[in-house]
Formats: C-alpha cells, structure tokens, sequence
C-alpha cells in the first residue's frame, strides 16, 4: 500500500501540474483575443469600450464618458458582451479592466498628446521600478485563487488578497502589478495574477494604420 501510494503520488502531482499550466495557458491566450477584440473596437469606433460595473457583460456610459471615473480611470470587468468575447477566466472568474478615460470617451477621437497619467504597470507594489507607464488599458485575471475578482456564476467579489502586490490590482488606481507567480509563504507573498497590457503607441500605431488618426 504504502508504494503504492508513493507510485500515485508521482503520477498525480504531475497531472496537477499540466492541468494548472493548460488552464494558464488557455486563460492567457483568451486575454490575447481580448486585447485583439479592445484593438477592433478602437478602430471600428474610435475609442476603446468603457469598463462594466455591474456585472451584466455590457461596458457602462454616462453621457460622453465613461461610468465611474476616478483619477481619469474607469475600472471594473472587461465588458465582454460588448466584445463578443469569453466570460471568464480558466477558472471561473471575470477578468479585471481597467481603461483610461481619455481613450472611451465618445465626444472626439484621442489626441497623439501626451498624457502624464496613463496606467502604469510595476515590478512590486508601489511602482518603484515600472514595466510600463504609457498603458491606456491594462486586463487582469486573478489566477488560481481568484483573490478579488467576480465570480462568473455567483455575481459576488471574492475574498480579497492578503499580499501587497495582488492588492495593488484590486485597488482602482492607475497602478498594477505584473511579475513571476509565487506560491503562499514566499517572501515576496502569494502572486498568480496574469496581466497583459495595451500600450499607447500600439493603439496610435493601429489607428493610424486603418485611418482613423492622422
């Protein structure tokens, strides 16, 4: 019994370990569609869909701009009816999206200017060294312990991260975090957010390529 148990041991560790990359994986190529589907609507609209904050799929407006600014930033689930897109992560979660305001405003197209207050992705909380600072959207999966995100079947937030650095991407600043997935009780605390990010040149560099900005 006991090698046995050893011999299952070996065998289902392993499985556990592709299961949890697949599911990586696919979530990972379904924000690639996502940031594809953000890059479509900008072009086919000019702008980029508004954040949904109410859970029903859909981006959500005021007016010109866009629901529940704050800072100049709109944030809650990636409006993935909008988009035509999945509805949750790999593991049954909504996808965090966050998106400056200047670029879902319906009034104008967004200007080549330069703006100071663009979405910054950072190495740790507290954005002491940063991967990006010109993000006019940033998308997040919450990974496997889902800390902060909306659950696709219940409609309700999760329990919040204990560690710093999943924190910030919960926070509703212009601040995230993006770095190497640790396990509970690293030093640097519990991270598997997964983050991808669309730059300000590349969305400039798209519209200008379909003839929409000068």
């Amino acid at each position: 019994m006991f090698i046995l148990t050893l011999l299952l041991g070996s065998i289902l560790v392993p499985l556990a370990t592709q299961v949890e990359q697949r599911q990586i994986s696919e979530t990972q190529r379904t924000m690639d569609q996502a940031k594809d589907a953000l890059l479509g609507h900008a072009i086919a609209f000019g702008y980029l869909p508004c954040a949904d904050t109410d859970n029903d799929g859909l981006e959500d407006v005021t007016g010109s701009l866009c629901t529940g600014l704050s800072g100049g930033i709109a944030q809650g689930n990636l409006p993935w009816r909008t988009l035509g897109l999945a509805a949750s992560d790999n593991w049954g979660n909504r996808f965090r999206y966050a998106v400056h305001g200047d670029y879902a405003r319906r009034t104008s197209l967004f200007t080549l200017g330069t703006n100071t207050s663009n979405l910054r992705v950072c190495e740790a909380a507290g954005c002491a060294s940063d991967l990006t600072s010109t993000a006019v959207a940033v998308l997040i999966s919450h990974g496997k312990n889902g800390y902060g995100a909306t659950n696709s079947i219940a409609g309700a937030v999760n329990a919040a991260p204990a560690g710093a650095d999943e924190l910030e991407n919960t926070d509703n600043d212009r601040d995230f975090v993006s770095r190497v997935a640790t396990a509970t009780g690293a030093a640097a605390g519990e991270f598997d957010d997964i983050l991808i990010w669309l730059p300000r040149y590349i969305l400039f560099n798209r519209m200008v390529a379909a003839g929409k900005l000068p």
